[in-house]
């Protein structure tokens, strides 16, 4: 899925030292209203904050103490119109980028204090090419994807950049109690919520718990479209009567213009009993 997009990457003026641990980087965003259109409450889409997470380092196999992490706010420092696309605020700020693979994550709020947009970018920052970041968060119905949040009764509609997800899992074929597979994915946005649903059986298969390959069934479920960010995945095997069999966690990143695989095995050794 192709989020609210990043506009240009373009050298103009110095951003640091390219022997730094990280660059300053100037950053630019606009953020449109929208004219005539507005969200489910009747008003515009007007923000008046917009806040910044950078992580670097967190993939490509870099260790856990190689991550590089920024955050903070941007300055709104006008306004203009926009024509079709309504009164757009700009807002921008100096952040501080590692040169190598990141992802920018912003967050637009309202008067209230109230989040009404969040998108997320994959970029890298060259160490010998001064940089500046343009963004565009159009922060209403139209001309922007939308992804559903999962409490249905939220009134209010966001613009998110989102990801379809493949989920499936695999459990033990002598664990014959497991009737069924739930998930809950909740997000580490407070706004987002959690997503939650059942796996379908998908067939047997065979995987390696750590003792060697044995027989599994395998489950598997879709989800269209989830907002990118970090959670944490709770997977629960069920017996016939919804008694919890076995279950397993693990924390996720999602991020921007992807589709996530997510293979978790579930080994159930109670389930097993004396299966070797």
């Amino acid at each position: 899925m192709v989020g609210c997009g990043l506009l240009v990457v373009s050298a103009c003026g110095d951003s640091g030292d390219p022997n730094a641990d990280s660059l300053g980087v100037a950053v630019t965003v606009f953020v449109p209203s929208g004219r005539d259109v507005t969200f489910d409450t009747g008003s515009p889409a007007q923000a008046t904050s917009v806040e910044f997470t950078v992580d670097c380092g967190l993939g490509g196999g870099a260790r856990a103490g190689d991550a590089f992490t920024s955050e903070g706010t941007l300055e709104r420092t006008g306004a203009f119109d926009g024509g079709s696309k309504g009164v757009t605020r700009v807002f921008e700020g100096v952040v501080e980028i590692a040169p190598e693979p990141c992802v920018i994550r912003l967050l637009a709020r309202d008067d209230d204090g109230e989040a009404v947009c969040i998108m997320e970018e994959r970029l890298t920052v060259e160490p010998d090419v001064p940089s500046e970041l343009y963004f565009e968060m159009p922060c209403y119905l139209y001309g922007c994807s939308t992804t559903p949040l999962p409490d249905a009764d939220r009134v209010l509609k966001f613009c998110v950049s989102g990801v379809g997800v493949i989920l499936s899992a695999e459990t033990p074929a002598m664990a014959e109690n497991v009737e069924s597979l739930e998930y809950v994915l909740s997000s580490s946005i407070e706004f987002v919520g959690d997503y939650s649903g059942s796996l379908l059986f998908a067939g047997p298969s065979t995987a390696d718990f750590g003792a060697g390959s044995v027989p599994t069934d395998t489950w598997r479920t879709t989800i269209d479209q989830v907002a990118v960010g970090s959670y944490l995945l709770e997977l629960t095997a069920l017996d016939s009567g919804g008694e919890t069999v076995c279950a397993v966690e693990t924390e996720i990143d999602f991020v921007a213009d992807a589709v996530a695989q997510i293979q978790v095995a579930l080994p159930c050794v109670d389930a097993m009993g004396g299966a070797p």
